[in-house]
């Protein structure tokens, strides 16, 4: 029975057989000195020693490279990494949350928000937001109850880049650009009828997330959050009675899906 990272080093003019196995580079830096100190003693001639040594700085150099970096995760992926209606109902608090639109393309607010300040606060994921980004692909979900009076709505994003750092790039962007729109409010502009006035709270960064809340809109709270996992920007925007941390829980639960893929 072979083990992983065993190493066997044999001279057929002997017949004796020598085995070292070795978990992990840094094991294997534990078995070249042993197998060293074995030579020395006499336990293994010349020949057997050079081959087992070979054999083990080979094993370090595979267990080093298999190690290796996360391949990005694939754009056909993207569906499958969102929350089902009972994950979001779960999260919410709610019962009868069920999908009501779910789309490909980024959606296009820009004329509706002059303020391009306050442009991320809106439902995600906004053109304007990933213009120049680089991103590649945007899977996105509508959940709400399937009733003209609902009291639950959640946009769930995931948005693909080349790699987690350009992901990466984007939310330090994102650190950077949210707090012009911190503690202020902005306006919605809808042709033909009144302006609809939000207000928007304390920007917060706790570790790779960022957070905030809008209020307004016929007394509406929601909370906005944004993180990513790997190559895929995470946005969302959940708007129960009491938004309290349901943005924020729904994409880290997002991020733990994205992680496993």
């Amino acid at each position: 029975m072979r083990f992983p990272g065993q190493v066997t080093a044999s001279d057929n003019g002997s017949g004796v057989t020598r085995t070292v196995i070795v978990f992990g580079a840094r094991r294997g830096l534990s078995a070249i000195s042993l197998i060293y100190r074995i030579g020395r003693a006499g336990a293994m001639n010349r020949r057997q020693l050079t081959v087992a040594l070979a054999l083990a700085s080979a094993c370090i150099f595979v267990a080093s490279c298999s190690r290796g970096t996360h391949p990005p995760a694939a754009a056909d992926a993207l569906d499958g990494v969102l929350l089902s209606p009972a994950e979001i109902n779960s999260a919410m608090g709610a019962t009868g949350i069920t999908v009501n639109g779910t789309s490909t393309a980024m959606s296009d607010d820009s004329a509706n928000i002059p303020d391009k300040d306050c442009r991320f606060i809106d439902p995600p994921p906004e053109t304007s937001v990933y213009d120049g980004s680089g991103w590649t692909a945007v899977h996105s979900q509508h959940l709400r109850e399937p009733v003209d009076d609902f009291d639950h709505e959640v946009w769930q994003a995931v948005v693909s880049f080349p790699s987690a750092n350009d992901a990466g790039h984007f939310f330090a962007a994102s650190v950077q650009r949210w707090p012009a729109c911190s503690n202020r409010q902005y306006h919605y502009i809808d042709p033909g009828k009144p302006d609809v006035v939000f207000t928007v709270g304390p920007i917060v960064k706790i570790g790779d997330t960022l957070s905030t809340t809008r209020e307004g809109g016929e007394g509406s709270a929601c909370e906005r959050a944004l993180t990513v996992s790997d190559n895929i920007a995470i946005d969302v925007a959940a708007c129960p009675n009491n938004p309290g941390n349901t943005a924020v829980n729904i994409a880290h639960q997002i991020a733990a899906k994205v992680a496993k893929l």
